[in-house]
């Protein structure tokens, strides 16, 4: 009984906004207890020693309750689960976990990301309540089943407390509200985009845009890098120049387009927000519209751009042309 008060005084705190700070460095794979686990029993599932349990998940307890959440192993030594919505990270008070191989996330940071109309906790039914354009997601507390717009869904993990906040599986709500959703297993991210995907590209096309973009703009903003991204994509789709990524990047019909391409520096590897913000153009994300220029004017010693095309707007130290 006491279990139970416990949990709807938690169940409270879903949608408040009172901070819980995380007290760890590391986002964990976790474990929903069932009735008539122990932790021996859930060792041999994992396979991990019953000591080194116990050990990370002191404040649980020697009594395992159904539905308590615990710790069963870092999901890598000194890494974090990340969520972006369109290329930004979502900073939450408690780090998202892996539960049979779906990332979970506080409820209300993902719902506020994706701007959700409406965000309820029914206490009678504890359950939680989305609401968002035509559709209206049901959470039920502890539940493997939510719904959407009426229609059940099974879910691989159920909705969770844990440390105060409501965690619900990040790809069903965003999907659930036409998002797109991908993971990066390498970086350990989930990428969740708001609008819809609609050019197609290859491997060859992020390889070798992501490095154009890190060889010309290592230094600059990630707005600054996703522009430069999307100067090569439009010049693909312009009949001014060669019709593939690759072909764009290499383009020496008037004499080398691209310093990098010329200096070597187009074969050197990029960073994860290079290679971010070229995926982001990829699948749609434009923040210079139809731009087909760029240059440094700091560094610049041809001026036939400023003299024949038209200005479009300066991020940082590169001006964009049309």
């Amino acid at each position: 009984m006491k279990k139970f008060f416990f949990r709807v005084f938690l169940c409270v705190l879903i949608l408040s906004n009172i901070p819980v700070y995380a007290d760890s460095q590391d986002s964990y794979v976790m474990h929903t207890i069932q009735a008539g686990d122990t932790y021996e029993r859930v060792s041999q599932k994992y396979d991990k020693n019953v000591y080194e349990l116990k050990k990370i998940n002191q404040e649980v307890g020697k009594t395992l309750y159904a539905g308590d959440l615990i710790k069963i192993k870092p999901v890598k030594e000194g890494k974090k689960i990340a969520i972006k919505v369109d290329g930004k990270e979502i900073l939450t008070d408690q780090l998202p976990y892996l539960e049979n191989s779906r990332t979970f996330v506080p409820i209300r940071f993902i719902a506020e990301a994706l701007d959700v109309q409406e965000i309820n906790w029914e206490a009678s039914t504890q359950t939680a309540m989305l609401k968002h354009n035509e559709k209206t997601l049901y959470l039920p507390m502890g539940s493997k089943s939510a719904s959407v717009n009426g229609m059940n869904i099974e879910l691989d993990a159920p909705v969770n407390v844990y440390k105060g906040r409501t965690f619900v599986p990040v790809r069903f709500v965003a999907e659930a509200f036409d998002c797109n959703v991908t993971w990066d297993a390498y970086t350990h991210t989930v990428n969740i985009y708001t609008w819809e995907k609609d050019k197609i590209y290859s491997e060859e096309d992020l390889y070798w845009l992501s490095r154009l973009v890190h060889a010309e703009a290592e230094d600059e903003p990630f707005d600054g890098k996703l522009a430069v991204a999307n100067v090569i994509i439009n010049r693909k789709y312009s009949d001014e120049f060669p019709n593939t990524i690759k072909s764009v990047v290499f383009d020496d019909n008037y004499g080398i387009q691209f310093t990098p391409v010329k200096n070597g520096r187009i074969h050197n590897e990029p960073t994860t927000e290079s290679v971010e913000a070229a995926r982001l153009a990829l699948e749609g994300k434009n923040n210079i519209g139809d731009c087909l220029y760029f240059l440094n004017p700091r560094k610049s010693k041809n001026f036939w751009i400023i003299n024949n095309r038209k200005y479009y707007r300066t991020i940082r130290l590169h001006d964009f042309y049309i």
